[in-house]
């Protein structure tokens, strides 16, 4: 079995000059990748180009540090981007409260989208970034803890992976899972069920430990999976397999 990538943006100006290439590539070495989306444009995009992606299946939806102008003309927009049989999944959405953004229009946003998500029986791709007891908090009080859902670029200790694992979610991981000081990362990993690990690239960002300081690519998955299956002891290709099952049971592929 091939490996798969959860979570990229090749459609990204970091890819410009030499993305058909690497679309061509990965429809040869990747079982499958969800490129996912970051605003009203990227959802847009993905919403016509996605017919290009022989194995890829794509999101829509904003970002919460792109929430600034989200409002009910763009919750009719994602809707009609819903119809493209390629959409598995509304993302990137969620809070980040690393970057001096109105929170209150990232809350409202966040709502917004969930809801529509909750109406359209589709799953959610998380971004959160130093707000997980927020998101916690907002989701365990909600309407929408029953949501299926995954909590992209996981970056807590098992305590809180434990919160969001209790609420039903998944965990991605990234090439952070790689890198010499993040030992605390891998602890997680190992006391965490296994059937709820995505693997991920979030290319261009996160590159593993060997191509730090350059741009990630969904290829680089590989070097994921082989630092995970280091770290629980585990056949490559078994990891593999549970892997791409985790994938299909959450985003109905």
């Amino acid at each position: 079995m091939k490996f798969i990538d959860t979570h990229c943006h090749v459609t990204l100006e970091n890819f410009d000059e030499d993305r058909e290439d690497l679309l061509k590539i990965m429809e040869e070495e990747l079982e499958f990748f969800i490129e996912v989306a970051i605003d009203m444009k990227s959802s847009e995009y993905l919403y016509q180009y996605s017919k290009n992606f022989k194995n890829g299946f794509i999101t829509v939806g904003v970002h919460p540090t792109e929430t600034e102008n989200f409002n009910y003309d763009s919750i009719e927009q994602l809707k009609l981007f819903l119809s493209c049989e390629k959409v598995i999944a509304i993302g990137e959405i969620g809070l980040d409260f690393h970057w001096d953004t109105d929170r209150n229009k990232q809350y409202k946003a966040l709502e917004m989208q969930l809801e529509l998500a909750k109406n359209y029986d589709i799953p959610v791709i998380f971004h959160v970034r130093d707000a997980y007891k927020e998101m916690y908090d907002f989701l365990n009080k909600s309407k929408f803890s029953d949501l299926k859902g995954v909590v992209h670029c996981f970056s807590g200790n098992y305590e809180i992976a434990k919160k969001f694992l209790d609420l039903g979610y998944y965990l991605g991981f990234d090439g952070p899972i790689t890198y010499p000081k993040n030992e605390e990362l891998r602890e997680t990993i190992r006391n965490i069920p296994i059937d709820r690990i995505l693997f991920e690239t979030d290319s261009p960002f996160l590159p593993p430990k060997p191509f730090r300081g350059k741009r990630n690519d969904p290829l680089k998955v590989s070097y994921v999976y082989e630092k995970a299956a280091d770290v629980l002891n585990i056949n490559i290709e078994e990891l593999k397999s549970i892997v791409f099952q985790n994938a299909k049971k959450l985003f109905d592929i």
